[in-house]
């Protein structure tokens, strides 16, 4: 009894806080909704640079972009109904709801629907969750509907475009992007964007529309690490392997170590070395390995034996080389790793094909150059 009587002094507070609310007016509240806009606007601004810089990553980026947008809008849609003014019969009996009506549902209810025991949902498990795509989807209407009141909204053009990226949408994010650009200027990371979504609408192939956006993507004093990424991308598509690596090798000299793009940039010079696998054992050989000691030990073997025939004949091709050098990574041996390197560069120095890929794969590895 003592409980509910605590329950029922803390219901009538409220509603006597509800009712003096609604006995004022609210001239200020616009202008706080006003104040609200402007910071988040500031947020957004503040995760364009720090993308910019390489403090957090593309995804990270987005996260965060997309949670302040849906707080810039919900701002938004309190200042337009901070704008509506409700008369005083209304107000009367929005008063006579909260002091009768609602305590009256509210107890109903609680006493047939509470579970008093069930446990709680704190914040933190809720906001590692990730956003769905109905989410999204609904999140760009919203988006939407805003910039079909006010087009020329640059940070709605710049919200709703990895919204549109996120859901598949490259063509209309190339859009929104390019709006953003015109209304707000042009900066690497809206470049890089810009970019990205035509490269994305035209199914993997940079075009010259394309390329030009990460071209100014990299001009500045501060280039975009993703316009660097994509320009490799472009030259690898036109034959340029060399090229590739060398639009990719100062990012990885000048990148600091904890830089978010910095294993992918290394991963992306793998993909260029174009390292072929070791052949998987036999069905009888897998069987007969238990442990994963003894895997390990059949892929020792099955690595020193490919040096000691590439040694022994002075022979076999670059991508038996290639295989060498990163399976002696892989085991942990980055002496041995690079041994064969420097066997693998003199035996294919005239081959410059050849010493592009044993260069990607070094700068890969981490056996030279940034990392090294």
């Amino acid at each position: 009894m003592t409980l509910w009587l605590i329950f029922a002094l803390m219901t009538g507070a409220a509603v006597f806080v509800v009712l003096g609310s609604l006995a004022r007016s609210r001239p200020a509240v616009a202008g706080a909704v006003g104040a609200d806009e402007a910071v988040y606007r500031d947020q957004l601004e503040e995760i364009a640079r720090d993308r910019a810089r390489g403090l957090i990553d593309d995804r990270e980026a987005e996260g965060a972009r997309v949670e302040v947008a849906r707080r810039l809008i919900a701002a938004s849609e309190r200042g337009g109904g901070a704008a509506e003014r409700t008369s005083t019969s209304r107000r009367r009996i929005a008063a006579v709801v909260a002091l009768v009506a609602v305590p009256a549902i509210a107890l109903g209810a609680y006493a047939r629907l509470g579970k008093p025991d069930l446990p709680d949902l704190p914040l933190a498990s809720r906001q590692g969750e990730k956003p769905d795509m109905q989410n999204l989807g609904d999140l760009a209407l919203r988006v939407e509907k805003a910039l079909a009141a006010n087009p020329n909204d640059g940070r709605g053009w710049s919200v709703v475009g990895p919204l549109y990226m996120r859901l598949g949408r490259p063509n209309e994010a190339a859009t929104a992007f390019s709006n953003a650009i015109r209304i707000l200027g042009s900066t690497p990371e809206r470049e890089a964007d810009l970019g990205e979504a035509l490269y994305a609408g035209a199914d993997g192939v940079v075009t010259e529309q394309a390329r030009a956006a990460f071209e100014r993507s990299v001009a500045g004093e501060t280039p975009s690490p993703k316009g660097a990424f994509y320009l490799a991308r472009a030259a690898e598509q036109d034959g340029d392997v060399a090229g590739a690596v060398a639009r990719l090798k100062p990012l990885l000299t000048k990148a600091p170590e904890d830089a978010p793009y910095l294993d992918a940039l290394k991963g992306e010079f793998q993909r260029i070395a174009q390292v072929p696998a070791l052949p998987p054992p036999s069905p009888e050989q897998a069987s007969a390995m238990k442990t994963p000691n003894e895997r390990m030990a059949f892929v020792k073997t099955m690595v020193d034996r490919l040096s000691d025939r590439l040694a022994q004949e002075g022979g076999g091709d670059v991508g038996e080389w290639l295989r060498l050098v990163n399976a002696r990574a892989a085991l942990g041996d980055m002496d041995k790793a690079r041994d064969a390197l420097t066997a693998a560069r003199q035996k294919f120095a005239a081959d410059p094909r050849a010493t592009t890929r044993l260069e990607a794969l070094a700068l890969g590895l981490g056996l030279e150059g940034g990392g090294a």
